[in-house]
């Protein structure tokens, strides 16, 4: 996956559950660091891996039948 992509955000957080935000991190220290919108301002936001579920708002590839990915 290429950074930065576009989220909707899940959390245990009210106030930030289905936000939706720009991934542009992910740290190795635990957390995804995440610029959301609010009231017309940018900011940054870490979110704990551990409580956060990310989900990208761009569609897939279509993948062609008979496509092989060589491991």
């Amino acid at each position: 996956m290429e950074l930065p992509v576009n989220v909707m955000i899940k959390s245990g957080l009210p106030e930030l559950n289905e936000m939706q935000g720009e991934l542009i991190a992910i740290s190795e220290h635990g957390y995804y660091e995440i610029i959301m919108k609010v009231r017309d301002k940018r900011y940054t936001y870490l979110m704990p891996i551990a409580q956060t579920a990310l989900v990208c708002t761009e569609a897939l590839m279509e993948i062609e039948a008979g496509f092989e990915l060589e491991r």
